[in-house]
C-alpha cells in the first residue's frame, strides 16, 4: 500500500469523526495562535522602536553627550565637562570623513509674539543639522551658512510653536522675541509624527516644539557662552560607524587628560540593541508557546491512543489481509500528522485575523512575519509527529490473531 492511500484513509478517518478531530485539533489551534499572537506582539514593538531610530537620523548618526555619572561628587571637575567651539571645530578638522556636523547648543526660553508666549528649548545649531536628524523645513528655509558667519538673528520654528505662537496665521517673515531679541521667522519645520499601534500620544511630538537658531548667534548675541552640550553628525556608510566611534572616543580622552566625561552614542548600536532584545523575547515566546503546543500534543495523543483501541478490529482486519506493520504505523503517524497541520493552519489564520482588534485592544503594535508563520507551522507538524509516532507504533504492533480471537 502507497503512501497516497494511507493519507486518503487518515482524512477520510478525519471527516468521519469531526467531533474527535476538532477535540484533537484544539490544544493544537491554541498553542499556534498564541505563538503567533505574541511573535507579533514582539515583531511590533520591534519595529515600531527601530522605526522611531530612524527618524531621529537612522543608522548613520552618532552623537557626543556628557556622561553625567563621571566623579558627579567632585565639583570642581564640573569646569571641563562640555566642549567649546574651539574643540569642536579640531574634532571636525580632525576627522574629514565625519557629515554633517553640528554642535548644539540649549536654553530653556520663553518666546514672545504679542500677547502670546510659548515655553521652549532654544537650540544653536548649524545648517547641517537637517541632515542629521533627518528633520526638514516644510516652509520657507533652514539656518544657512551666510546666517552662521552673519550671527543673524533668525529663527526656524516646530510647528507646535507656530501654532500656539500665530495659530492659521503666516508665520514666515513675522517677528518673536527670544531673550529680548528680536528674531525673524525664516522657516517652519516639518510635522513629525509616530504613534505605537492604536496610541493617541504622538512619540516624536517633542520634536515639534523645537525652536532653532544660528550657533553663532547663540554663544556671541544672546548668552556669550561659547560651551557646547551635544554634538551631531553622520558617516558614509555602516561600516564607518565602530572606527569613527572609536576614533572619536580616544580623541575625547585626550582633550580631558584620559578621563571618560563624554560618551560617543551610535544610533545603529541602539538599533543592534533592540534586535538583540527582541530576539530574546522571541525565543522565550518560542519556549512558552512550544509548552503551550506540548500540552496539546499529549492531548492529540490520548486521544490516538483511545481511537486506535476503538478500531482494533479494523486494524486486524486490515492486517490479516496483507496490510505491513509499516502501513498501519504510516496511516495513524499521517493522521495525526494531518490533524496537527490543519490545526495549526486554523490557529494561524486565527491568531492574524485577530492581530488588528488585539492591537487596538492593548493599544500595542502588532506586526506579522513569514518567520512568524513558519515557526509556527513549523511546531505544529513537529508536535504532530512526536504525538502521533507513539500511538501509530503501538498499532503496527498489535497481533492481528490475538485481536481478531479478542473480537
Amino acid at each position: 500500500m502507497n503512501i497516497f492511500y494511507n493519507i486518503k484513509l487518515g482524512i477520510g478517518d478525519m471527516f468521519h469523526n469531526l467531533g474527535r478531530t476538532f477535540i484533537t485539533m484544539i490544544g493544537i489551534i491554541l498553542g499556534v495562535m498564541s505563538v503567533i499572537v505574541v511573535f507579533a506582539l514582539v515583531e511590533g514593538g520591534k519595529q515600531q522602536s527601530i522605526k522611531f531610530m530612524e527618524e531621529r537620523g537612522g543608522a548613520l548618526k552618532l552623537s557626543i553627550e556628557r556622561q553625567w555619572s563621571f566623579d558627579i561628587d567632585k565639583r570642581e571637575q564640573f569646569y571641563n565637562n562640555r566642549l567649546s567651539l574651539a574643540e569642536t571645530k579640531s574634532l571636525q578638522r580632525y576627522f574629514p570623513e565625519i557629515k554633517n556636523f553640528s554642535p548644539v547648543v540649549r536654553k530653556s526660553v520663553r518666546i514672545k509674539r504679542g500677547g502670546k508666549y510659548f515655553h521652549s528649548r532654544l537650540r544653536g545649531v548649524l545648517p547641517a543639522y537637517e541632515e542629521v536628524e533627518d528633520f526638514y523645513v516644510d516652509k520657507g528655509r533652514f539656518i544657512t551658512d551666510f546666517d552662521v558667519e552673519e550671527a543673524n538673528k533668525v529663527v526656524v520654528l516646530g510647528t507646535d510653536a507656530k501654532e500656539r505662537l500665530f495659530g492659521d496665521a503666516t508665520a514666515l517673515g513675522e517677528f518673536v522675541i527670544i531673550n529680548g531679541n528680536s528674531f525673524k521667522i525664516m522657516g517652519i519645520m516639518e510635522k513629525k509624527e509616530l504613534y505605537m499601534g492604536a496610541m493617541d500620544h504622538n512619540m516624536l511630538g517633542w520634536m515639534n516644539r523645537r525652536v532653532l537658531i544660528p550657533l553663532s548667534t547663540m554663544v556671541k548675541k544672546l548668552y556669550y557662552n561659547e560651551e557646547v552640550e551635544s554634538i551631531y553628525f553622520t558617516v558614509q556608510s555602516r561600516e564607518e560607524v565602530k572606527p569613527i566611534q572609536e576614533k572619536v572616543n580616544q580623541f575625547l580622552l585626550a582633550l580631558r587628560d584620559g578621563k571618560k566625561i563624554f560618551n560617543v552614542e551610535a544610533n545603529s548600536d541602539r538599533i543592534r540593541e533592540i534586535g538583540s532584545t527582541s530576539n530574546k523575547m522571541q525565543f522565550i515566546v518560542l519556549i512558552v508557546g512550544g509548552i503551550s503546543l506540548i500540552v496539546g500534543g499529549i492531548v492529540v495523543a490520548n486521544i490516538s491512543l483511545a481511537a486506535i483501541k476503538e478500531r482494533l478490529r479494523e486494524i486486524g482486519v486490515r492486517m490479516a489481509v496483507g496490510a505491513r506493520r509499516s502501513d498501519i504505523l504510516v496511516q495513524f503517524l499521517i493522521q495525526n500528522i494531518l490533524i496537527s497541520i490543519l490545526g495549526g493552519i486554523i490557529g494561524m489564520i486565527l491568531g492574524l485575523s485577530i492581530l488588528d482588534l488585539l492591537s487596538k485592544f492593548l493599544k500595542s503594535p502588532t506586526a506579522a512575519s513569514v518567520q512568524m508563520v513558519g515557526i509556527a507551522l513549523a511546531l505544529s507538524v513537529g508536535i504532530g509527529f512526536l504525538s502521533g509516532i507513539f500511538p501509530a507504533i503501538n498499532a503496527s504492533r498489535s497481533d492481528p490473531v490475538e485481536i481478531l480471537r479478542y473480537e
